[in-house]
């Protein structure tokens, strides 16, 4: 059974389940950053009363922490701040499409540290999904979106999808010695939680966010994609990096886009139009060529 190829596949329809049914609202309701101030400190709750729970220790060799708490603060903090800030600037749609050269960065640095290099087979359903992926995300139009491409946002935008390749790549390392991933998304939460907070806290941003009003203005937004995102889907992201190449589950857990758009019919009324359907197809048959491999 495809274990890693199955989990990057589940990290990403639940990102995308998150993304349209809690956080997309909670940051509307709140702001982006009061909801990943909000949101890493509850999923590192929930992995860790889930490892208390089942008996499991995230005592590591000091060479494995050291790598899954860099992992964490550039996957987590620096690479999500740098695509917040990305999507001010330059609006939705850019980012994610700048954000999908994430698996390109994770393959690239993976053969590199790791020794993984994709066969011709995998190579192909790569290219094939991205493509696939990068055609959907362009058919969208931003509404809203500010005026001009501001040239800081895209390198913002590319630093990100750098962030998210890198973070993955040193954690499957980090998990090298036999981690379990459940505990290694703890140590890597762990320091991704700590970094945005004491980021925050010099830059001067806790007096002003009232953190304790915004929770309870959409707590169930934001506890519920704390479920999802931060517990199951990043745990979900190491099993997947643990049971195959990075550069492969990086790619199957970039498909977000593609699950989002049924999910969207659903609750914004969207119909995909000829081109949409296109590049799923496209990106259905890469996928398929990733499991067929």
């Amino acid at each position: 059974m495809p274990v890693g190829e199955l989990a990057a596949l589940a990290a990403a329809t639940l990102w995308g389940f998150t993304s349209v049914f809690f956080f997309s609202v909670a940051a509307h309701r709140i702001g982006a950053l009061r909801v990943n101030l909000l949101r890493l400190p509850l999923g590192w709750a929930l992995l860790g009363l889930t490892l208390l729970v089942k008996g499991m220790s995230p005592i590591t060799d000091a060479g494995s922490l050291a790598l899954l708490a860099v992992s964490g603060v550039i996957g987590l903090a620096i690479g999500d701040l740098a695509y917040f800030a990305a999507m001010r600037r330059i609006g939705p749609r850019l980012a994610v499409l700048l954000q999908s050269l994430a698996p390109l960065f994770a393959a690239g640095i993976g053969a590199a540290l790791l020794h993984e290099i994709p066969g011709p087979l995998a190579g192909t359903g790569i290219v094939l999904t991205l493509g696939g992926v990068f055609w959907v995300v362009l058919e969208r139009r931003d509404e809203g979106m500010p005026p001009g491409h501001h040239a800081w946002g895209v390198v913002l935008a590319v630093i990100a999808a750098f962030c998210q390749g890198l973070g993955l790549v040193l954690a499957k390392w980090g998990m090298a010695g036999g981690l379990h991933p459940l505990a290694a998304s703890w140590l890597r939460m762990t320091a991704g939680t700590a970094a945005i907070w004491l980021g925050a806290v010099l830059a001067g941003r806790i007096r002003d966010l009232d953190l304790r009003g915004s929770l309870r203005l959409a707590w169930p937004q934001v506890v519920g994609g704390a479920v999802m995102g931060p517990f199951l889907g990043a745990t979900l992201s190491l099993v997947a990096a643990r049971h195959t190449e990075v550069g492969v589950a990086a790619t199957l857990m970039a498909t977000t886009p593609i699950i989002v758009i049924p999910l969207v019919m659903l609750t914004e009324r969207y119909r995909p139009s000829w081109r949409a359907l296109a590049g799923t197809i496209v990106a259905i048959v890469g996928i398929a060529l990733l499991f067929a491999r």
